[in-house]
């Protein structure tokens, strides 16, 4: 008995100097960058909001934070769970993880949808054009599945119920879901596993059934040799297991691994200007790798948790952007209202085109009807994937 008890007291003991030792530790790592958010944090906020925002610091800094996610995922896809953190993110049967929730029907979209026509009458008298381009969501109809009991949001189900009362109000809309059947593309390679975003590849398809659709139904003129859209014309680098998505960041690296990430920019000459909000005073110049792409984020770190490899493509999700193609002095001026999906997307079509303005919704906060009539431009593209139909992504047209 006193044998037991001692082999306990000994575990307790190098159980809490592993505490103790792991705390001064942390504390090390911790103690500078709290000492700069006391420094920096706003007196006037409410005591919960500095409470709020030490507890982000905090938790934002913990010493092997990364290490202690791997392990977890790890765990977890050693004990086969198709879910994590309740249902937060689930693997569907090819593995590739998603963003869900319980729904027991489409979310009602008619108020988003009502907005988008408000606009569009409010900005059509200036002899501009709306446009609604839908990008696909990564639960493909038809294709992925998930195991029994995991969650579906019905996130195409309201898209078909928003685009469908656009088409009742006459707003061209075009739906990339169903573009993707005939694309040729293999389905399962779409979608980066670790993230909620389409492949650089799949975006680069986009931006060419785009242009042919402007073709058919207005007469657009935007590739007529089909020159952009020749996958030959571009440099496709590949770099190997480099990118951990948004939920791949939540589940570690070893849940269900980490992407690999092809950097496509064109081979032939460009030249292009190209500034944004983040940077108001700062405007980047040269071909298009040298303007549009943020190519130092490739080289920041080896750390897949560090580097949003998505964002490479203009600087991620500035309020406002300003593309100028120098090229195509007589190619069309564009605007898109947008979410992330649009990123890429409008940076391969850029190279169609004379101008192209990208607004986030999330952070634009100047008057969209007032911007969109002075602007010069000859359609406005309002691009906002399945997920994101919500009043968050359209605070206009009310």
């Amino acid at each position: 008995m006193e044998k037991l008890t001692g082999k306990k007291r000994v575990t307790m003991f190098f159980f809490l100097m592993c505490i103790f030792v792991y705390a001064v530790i942390n504390g090390k790592k911790e103690f500078p960058v709290l000492e700069e958010t006391f420094g920096n944090m706003d007196r006037t906020q409410s005591l919960s909001g500095q409470i709020q925002a030490v507890e982000s610091v905090l938790n934002e800094n913990v010493a092997g934070k990364y290490d202690f996610i791997d392990a977890y995922g790890y765990v977890q896809r050693l004990l086969g769970k198709q879910e994590e953190s309740n249902f937060e993110v689930v693997k569907d049967r090819e593995g590739k993880l998603h963003y869900t929730f319980f729904a027991e029907k489409p979310n009602d979209t008619s108020e988003v949808a009502g907005r988008v026509v408000n606009l569009a009458k409010a900005v059509e008298s200036e002899g501009k054009k709306v446009i609604y381009v839908l990008p696909p969501d990564k639960y493909i109809r038809e294709h992925t599945q998930f195991a029994k009991g995991l969650p579906y949001h019905m996130a195409n189900e309201s898209a078909d119920l928003f685009l469908g009362y656009l088409s009742k109000e006459g707003i061209p809309c075009l739906d990339l879901r169903e573009g993707l059947k005939d694309s040729g593309l293999e389905l399962s390679d779409v979608f980066y596993t670790t993230d909620h975003h389409w492949k650089i590849e799949t975006a680069f398809w986009a931006s060419s059934y785009f242009s042919d659709w402007m073709r058919e139904n207005f007469g657009e003129e935007m590739d007529p040799e089909g020159f952009y859209g020749n996958e030959g014309n571009y440099n496709h680098v590949v770099y190997e297991k480099i990118f951990l998505g948004s939920m791949g960041r939540k589940t570690g690296r070893y849940y269900a691994g980490v992407d690999d990430f092809t950097m496509i920019y064109p081979k032939f000459e460009t030249d292009y200007k190209y500034s944004n909000t983040i940077q108001p005073d700062l405007e980047y110049t040269g071909r298009f790798e040298e303007a549009l792409m943020a190519t130092p984020i490739i080289r920041q770190s080896s750390n897949p948790f560090d580097t949003d490899m998505y964002m490479t493509y203009l600087y991620g999700n500035p309020a406002f952007s300003h593309i100028e193609n120098q090229k195509e002095p007589e190619g069309l001026n564009l605007c898109f209202i947008k979410d992330s999906f649009a990123v890429p997307f409008a940076a391969f079509t850029s190279l169609r085109c004379h101008t192209v303005d990208l607004i986030d919704p999330r952070y634009y906060e100047e008057d969209y009807e007032k911007t969109l009539r002075e602007g010069d431009y000859d359609y406005i593209i309002l691009m906002v994937s399945p997920q994101n139909l919500v009043e968050e992504f359209f605070p206009f047209g009310e």
